[in-house]
């Protein structure tokens, strides 16, 4: 697992909670655009995450507030993998 630092840890997360409260806000593009660099972080570790599975999860819900179903479900379900491969 990579050992992130104070700095990369907190930009992740206040990342991922500027994406949410977007979200909350119903602005959706914002908030996937604030999304993008907490996953390229979490996903360039290459190690899965539950952090990484509630970004996804985010990002679906995004989606699907656009209603762009597809993409939605596709981020559904590698949260979903993720979550399932945690829990083993």
């Amino acid at each position: 697992m990579k050992n992130y630092t104070t700095k990369e840890f907190l930009r992740i997360r206040n990342g991922y909670e500027k994406a949410r409260q977007l979200y909350l806000l119903k602005k959706y593009k914002p908030a996937i655009t604030a999304l993008k660099r907490p996953i390229q972080s979490l996903e360039y570790g290459s190690e899965k995450t539950i952090f990484l599975a509630k970004c996804y999860k985010l990002l679906s819900q995004c989606y699907e507030g656009m209603q762009d179903h597809e993409k939605a479900e596709n981020y559904e379900k590698e949260s979903q993998k993720i979550i399932k491969l945690l829990e083993k």
